[in-house]
């Protein structure tokens, strides 16, 4: 690896290893041959040798045992290393660089070297009188000795000695003066091969395997550099025990925390620059409160859904589901992000629940103040009197986890159909969708303050979770308004730490403030929103019309509009076959959902059965007493002149003697759904009675219905009625 150069190395060049200075000998097409002061030849991979200019000292290339340790010391204490090691040389070899093909003019000098037969030892104390020598002749040591900082200039053959041994023990490490090193608080002084293998042995540590001793993991370190041929590597001890010691306390005590610790890591300096409304995410969590379930008189559980937009931290949508909530769930969660919401506070403090403002012809250009009547109250009007606006917006991209719900077919075709990317975190990387986590802990200030506050976790739980101030448990529903209620009148209202705009470092934003601060730089989208939107939200059933109606999962639907349709000629409606396509709501099967191709309206089929029954029938209390009637007399107890009968009696005993735990839960849940669908079906019904009240009045404009047309910087959109409703995917 060169430093922004390259370096050519040929017979002959100069290597620096931890044993001094090496001669190349060979050039391999891997490796070369490096000749050091001992006499050995050893083969050193390309990989091991650090390109450096040449220096001084004619060095190319440094040894990786080297590398950063040799770099980081003063120079001070490395010109005394070397200087150390050119005397431990020349006694051993004669040369001052060990090597004869590095000789110095006139080397060798008498007695140093082996050429002489003069002993080691009388090589030292002739080492020493030369040293000495010219010592006297250096100023800064003799102003040292005048100073009183040394005794004395000279230098010892037993300190030679020293050198000698510590330069054959440990090499060009045992040299360094250990003052220099002292009080470093890092562990760069040791070998980078050995700490980067201790990386990789302390990272295997992620909550999947089980947690060892410290001893163990040494010896897995060692055992994996004996068998890569790291053998020069200088560890030293106390400063290498210190090192594994600081990483397995950082492991964490448990594989839990272990887990923790991995999960935390990121990949990333950088946040994903979400500048535009439309830039959205989403996530589920499981609300801390129990609700009450009137059905079977019960507490149970239930999942918050949201959608947020990211740049503005406005929440576009919010729906309360049962556990679990399904991929027709989250698809009608991306259903309320596109409408426009409103919710109405008057003067007696009376608060609704977030209402569909209808067909939306009209553009408040001004943001979003409070409005009473026909004046909007001036932004520093505290008073939550009025009506609060919730934008709603198409976005354009959707930041998700890889919940089954967000990754299948449904929601995916969904996403495809308005144009919008889904964004994906990586697996196990909370941290990938953060603005909506750290929503979920905001959501706590609300969860406190509501009856059948249960805590995060286990740990938090008191012994007994029921009323608060002797306030009864709220249902699902009530649940979910009081916490609209919260986002409208205060999450929305109150400044985010997170909002900041360019240029204005210390202005506080409201979320709705910072939506109108960006709207007005990329301007605002009005879409004539279709009163049947929501069935573009819903799966579709491909069915064959008959003359008794349609047939599906045996329930049998007609209606008059299906009058034309009994004789479908194939690929009319798809090639091959002549099915129909009808929408349909798993929440409510009641009834199917046909949208007529020569009008584009929706218009109802519905089970004919469906006025016997009062309970709520979705598609899991339909398949189990299906599922029931086959157990009692097989494929031949359906048919079509009992289905009807025994579908309804299994129907009235599922939904009114639950049988099983399990069974308790499915029909709270799906109790919930049903009122949900309810909901949402009885606001298009809800649109269509105006649009045929305008229609019929001859209205060409349609105002909301919270809010008065004509309002002051209002800009109204003109409905034709007698066109085909637009296909909402037009408008992005």
């Amino acid at each position: 690896m060169a430093e922004g150069f390259g370096v050519e190395l040929s017979n002959g060049d100069r290597v620096m290893t931890d044993r001094g200075p090496a001669v190349v000998t060979r050039l391999g097409r891997h490796d070369v041959d490096l000749s050091d002061s001992l006499g050995s030849v050893r083969s050193v991979p390309f990989t091991q040798l650090t390109a450096r200019s040449l220096t001084a000292e004619g060095v190319q290339a440094e040894h990786s045992s080297l590398v950063p340790w040799w770099h980081q010391l003063p120079d001070e204490a490395r010109k005394l290393a070397l200087f150390k090691q050119e005397c431990v040389l020349e006694a051993r070899t004669g040369f001052r660089h060990g090597l004869p093909e590095l000789a110095q003019p006139g080397e060798p000098f008498f007695p140093f070297g082996d050429g002489y037969g003069v002993s080691l030892t009388r090589r030292y104390e002739n080492m020493a009188e030369v040293i000495s020598f010219e010592r006297t002749a250096d100023r800064d040591v003799m102003r040292r000795v005048y100073d009183g900082e040394l005794q004395d200039g000279r230098i010892g053959a037993r300190t030679l000695q020293s050198w000698d041994q510590a330069w054959a023990k440990d090499g060009l490490r045992g040299l360094v003066d250990g003052r220099s090193t002292r009080g470093r608080q890092d562990f760069e002084p040791l070998d980078s091969r050995f700490r980067q293998i201790a990386h990789e042995e302390f990272a295997a540590f992620d909550g999947t395997t089980s947690t060892v001793n410290l001893q163990e993991i040494e010896r897995r370190i060692r055992v994996r550099m004996k068998y890569e041929g790291i053998d020069d590597a200088h560890l030293p001890q106390r400063l290498t025990a210190q090192f594994l010691s600081h990483h397995y306390r950082a492991l964490g005590r448990t594989t839990r925390a272990q887990k923790s610790r991995s999960l935390r890591k990121v990949s990333s300096r950088s946040n994903y620059p979400a500048h535009h409304p439309g830039h959205c995410a989403s996530d589920l969590t499981r609300a801390d409160n129990l609700v009450y379930d009137p059905l079977l008189e019960r507490p149970m559980s239930v999942e918050i859904g949201t959608i947020m937009s990211v740049s503005t931290r406005v929440i576009t949508a919010l729906r309360i589901f049962p556990r679990s909530a399904n991929g027709v769930d989250i698809g009608l969660l991306l259903y309320d992000a596109l409408r426009s919401h409103s919710m109405l506070v008057d003067d007696h403090a009376n608060i609704d629940d977030w209402r569909w403002t209808g067909i939306p012809t009209s553009l408040d250009l001004s943001g979003n103040p409070i409005h009473t009547g026909r004046r909007p109250v001036a932004k520093s009007d505290q008073s939550l009197r009025g009506v609060h606006q919730i934008p709603g917006l198409t976005p354009h991209s959707l930041r998700s986890d890889h919940g089954s719900i967000f990754v299948g077919a449904h929601f995916r075709n969904l996403l495809a159909q308005f144009g919008i990317t889904l964004m994906l975190s990586r697996g196990k990387k909370p941290t990938d969708n953060p603005h909506v986590e750290r929503l979920h802990e905001t959501y706590q200030r609300f969860y406190q303050q509501q009856p059948g506050f249960k805590g995060r976790a286990v740990h938090e739980r008191g012994s007994y979770v029921g009323v608060v101030a002797d306030e009864p448990l709220c249902t699902a529903q009530e649940l979910g308004t009081r916490l609209r209620q919260f986002i409208a009148l205060d999450y929305h209202r109150q400044p985010h730490s997170g909002l900041t705009l360019p240029g204005a470092p210390g202005i506080r934003l409201t979320p709705l403030e910072m939506f109108d601060a960006i709207a007005e730089a990329t301007g605002r989208l009005l879409v004539p929103q279709h009163p049947d939107l929501i069935y573009q939200f819903l799966p579709i059933r491909w069915l064959r019309v008959g003359h008794a109606g349609v047939e599906y999962k045996d329930l049998t639907y007609d209606a008059d509009v299906l009058e034309d349709l009994r004789d479908v000629r194939p690929g009319q409606f798809r090639d091959k076959d002549n099915a129909v396509p009808f929408h349909y709501d798993p929440r409510d099967v009641t009834r199917l959902w046909f949208r007529h191709p020569d009008t584009d309206r929706i218009h109802e089929v519905r089970w004919r059965g469906s006025h016997l029954i009062h309970a709520p029938l979705v598609d899991v209390v339909r398949d189990r007493a299906l599922a029931r009637i086959r157990e009692r007399g097989g494929n031949r107890a359906l048919n079509r002149t009992t289905v009807m009968r025994q579908i309804i009696d299994e129907i009235g005993e599922l939904t009114t003697t639950p049988s099983s735990e399990e069974w308790r839960s499915k029909m709270a849940a799906a109790r919930l759904r049903w009122e949900q669908a309810q909901k949402d079906h009885n606001e298009v019904a809800e649109a269509h009675r105006l649009l045929e009240q305008h229609a019929s009045q001859g209205l060409p404009r349609i105002p909301r219905v919270d809010q008065p047309p004509q309002a002051e910087g209002v800009v109204e959109a003109v409905l034709d009625f007698e066109e085909p409703w637009p296909d909402y995917e037009e408008f992005g």
